[in-house]
């Protein structure tokens, strides 16, 4: 039985030689759980560093089209706004702290720890995502509902601008964009959902991903994690954009020296770090449904 060296010397060499592979599971890990082209728009061109300040013009557009009598016309034209939003850039950083011994003890315990640094990440950007949704108001962006009931999500999906592409009319637009349409639930509302459409309910295989429960009124129903009760979201992918400077970067940091460094107590440090911005970028492409429960 060949017999591994642990010492201080050989730990660093394992570190290194596997640098590479260590930041493609946090990356993998990242992504497969956010699965961002999903629900956001992914921007990647973002620079700067943590703490910048970036602008992000959000555009909207008011007005109606209304009956003219002959040799009359409209009071009102149509209208666009540009509200600029400034963002800070973040940075979420995870730590995974293990000692040499740890690793002689149990190799997989520590690739554990490893792959939980991009879960840890995967759990902070998805906050953000959903502060940004929940920061959806005013009246033609939101309803109420005592129930999630089949009508709550026609008219959610009523509430949404679809924009038209080239010379496409709107049923064709409505075809397009439907089956894009997603709603997300908690774990309470996908039950008082399912109660409440009981066949209305169907599976779509194709829309299938993780967290699907179904589809209704053309639009796929998933459960979020971290979802507040009470608060249903429906949109397409350009609500919200996450403005990404790079994937995920992974450092060992090196050993610190004297009595109390870590290279005395034999112990190492990983960071993963992800530079990035959550923001609402469209709210005519999300509604926030609020079930009253009564």
């Amino acid at each position: 039985m060949a017999i591994t060296d642990y010492s201080s010397q050989s730990l660093a060499n394992v570190i290194t030689k596997n640098q590479g592979y260590v930041s493609n599971l946090v990356e993998d890990k990242y992504l497969t759980h956010l699965d961002l082209n999903g629900f956001c728009t992914v921007d990647n061109t973002l620079q700067g560093v943590a703490g910048d300040i970036r602008t992000i013009d959000v555009y909207g557009a008011v007005g109606e089209a209304v009956d003219v009598a002959e040799g009359a016309g409209n009071d009102t034209s149509i209208s666009t706004t540009l509200t600029p939003q400034r963002y800070q850039i973040k940075c979420a950083q995870a730590w995974f702290q293990y000692s040499d011994e740890a690793l002689m003890r149990d190799p997989f315990a520590v690739n554990t720890g490893l792959g939980h640094l991009g879960v840890a990440m995967f759990n902070k950007v998805n906050t953000d995502i959903m502060a940004q949704m929940a920061t959806v108001s005013g009246a033609d962006h939101t309803l109420s509902a005592a129930t999630p009931n089949f009508d709550v999500f026609v008219d959610a999906v009523a509430k949404l601008h679809i924009d038209d592409a080239a010379g496409e009319d709107a049923m064709a637009a409505q075809g397009r964009v439907l089956p894009t349409v997603w709603a997300l639930l908690s774990k309470a509302d996908i039950a008082s959902a399912r109660k409440a459409l009981k066949d209305s309910l169907q599976y779509v295989e194709a829309y299938a991903r993780t967290g699907y429960v179904g589809t209704v009124a053309g639009v796929n129903l998933y459960y979020q994690q971290n979802a507040t009760a009470g608060t249903i979201y429906v949109g397409t992918n350009k609500a919200v954009t996450v403005f990404n400077k790079t994937g995920v970067d992974v450092e060992r940091a090196a050993r610190s020296g004297g009595v109390d460094g870590t290279a005395n107590k034999r112990l190492n440090d990983v960071f993963a770090r992800k530079y990035y911005i959550a923001a609402l970028t469209d709210i005519n492409q999300i509604v926030k449904v609020t079930i009253t429960g009564a």
